[in-house]
């Protein structure tokens, strides 16, 4: 497998303001986000996503539907080939409230990776470029105060993580 191309190679998402609990003003914050494909001994693709605070305040991210969950619970990342996107075949969850085991804890200029097997999510065909694109939404942002928060007070960001081409 060869990375054919990647674009960017680092995004960043400014998350225009993140309103504080308590009702206070908002903060802003950025997220810098970019994802990598390898492939291990056997021959299996991995995405490695790598997450990093560049702004000045600890953050508190609710990891559902993410590659920092630790599984395929959603399609953060996007598969298509030239006939057209490959369906997804992770599990998908269902949810109740989050507890704050929940929350990724991410401290101002701190960097946190996860590593995913492609194939827990899609079937690659045999051959041809297969493009992915990594984007998913943060349902809870929180740039203070200690979580979890209740349902109602989410504050969700869009995350974009990068596109590229693997070649089969």
């Amino acid at each position: 497998m060869k990375v054919l191309h990647r674009l960017p190679g680092l995004l960043m998402l400014m998350a225009a303001p993140l309103a504080q609990a308590g009702g206070g003003m908002p903060a802003p914050a950025e997220l810098a986000c970019r994802f990598e494909a390898t492939t291990d001994a056997a021959g299996q693709v991995m995405l490695k996503f790598t997450l990093r605070n560049a702004g000045s305040r600890e953050l508190h991210l609710l990891r559902w539907g993410s590659p920092f969950e630790g599984a395929w619970f959603a399609p953060f990342v996007r598969a298509s080939t030239a006939q057209g996107e490959l369906p997804f075949q992770g599990a998908l969850r269902k949810r109740g409230d989050p507890s704050a085991q929940d929350y990724l804890r991410l401290a101002p200029g701190q960097a946190l990776s996860a590593e995913l097997p492609l194939a827990d999510a899609y079937a690659l065909p045999a051959s041809g470029p297969v493009t992915l694109r990594a984007a998913w939404r943060w349902h809870d942002v929180m740039a203070s105060g200690t979580p979890p928060r209740p349902r109602d007070r989410h504050q969700g960001r869009d995350q974009a993580c990068g596109e590229l081409t693997l070649a089969r």
